[in-house]
């Protein structure tokens, strides 16, 4: 007899058990977001900045960031065992989180992307849609998600869940250009689909999963402009903004405001 949603748990259930925690370089740290300083360093004034922006679950932020990291280095790897090993850790801390931190967690949605992002990487195609549809559960407008979803069923040659996803996406966020073309590419037909009452515009400031060396643009193409983010969270390329040790963490702005780059929950994100 065959149980597969129970293997599938206990296999989840065996990722959710992180390792030693790892040392990041000053670069990795740059193109991280800043909250994931503020945890992972306990920078004063940052740390209670954040905590008090992100709520109680921030404790449980720097697995998240581990696994961010774990992701770049994936793509920076040069051996496939090397590339494995990296996954599996990522897969471990945002397991963690998924299991640890309250499901209205505003970074969950992030979370459950990124953690898709990864089972997509190790090829369990099923589990990471899951993931993916969970993430759009808790944020139907994230636009990454849609893609990697209609990604994974074009592999798979689904050509019309493929479609059907991108579909759904563009009621949600008519005004993404990532899903504009993803919806043409599918074979969708113009005009696009009709958007749901209260989609709203795309805001400027463009959402990330990690990338290769690279920052898609919003037509998902490499852009050399600025380093890879390892995070979806968006406005912190380069990181210039970030405070140092000692400066006063600046009143952040409400959250849930397209002018609010620090929680994916809140804000519109767009690619």
């Amino acid at each position: 007899m065959r149980f597969p949603g129970f293997v599938s748990f206990l296999l989840l259930a065996s990722y959710a058990m992180p390792s030693m925690a790892v040392e990041w370089s000053a670069a990795e740290m740059k193109i991280m977001p800043p909250y994931c300083e503020a945890r992972l360093k306990r920078v004063p004034g940052q740390f209670e900045h954040w905590n008090k922006i992100l709520g109680p679950d921030f404790i449980h932020t720097h697995h998240y960031c581990h696994s961010l990291g774990y992701i770049n280095r994936y793509y920076s790897a040069r051996s496939q065992q090397e590339k494995k090993w990296n996954l599996q850790e990522a897969l471990n801390q945002a397991s963690y989180v998924v299991s640890h931190a309250q499901p209205t967690y505003s970074l969950m949605p992030e979370v459950y992307l990124n953690r898709g992002l990864v089972l997509s990487l190790m090829g369990n195609y099923g589990m990471a849609i899951g993931d993916l549809k969970k993430a759009l559960e808790l944020n139907p407008r994230l636009v990454k998600a849609y893609s990697l979803t209609s990604d994974i069923h074009a592999k798979l040659n689904q050509k019309g869940e493929a479609l059907a996803v991108v579909t759904e996406g563009l009621r949600h966020v008519p005004d993404s250009s990532v899903l504009q073309r993803l919806y043409r590419e599918r074979g969708g037909k113009l005009p696009y689909p009709a958007p749901i009452a209260g989609a709203t515009e795309v805001p400027a400031v463009q959402t990330q999963t990690p990338r290769e060396n690279a920052v898609a643009d919003e037509e998902g193409k490499p852009s050399d402009a600025q380093p890879a983010p390892t995070s979806p969270v968006p406005g912190v390329e380069g990181d210039g903004a970030r405070a140092n040790a000692n400066a006063q963490a600046p009143a952040p702005p409400k959250i849930g405001s397209p002018t609010n780059p620090w929680c994916r929950f809140c804000p519109d994100p767009a690619q």
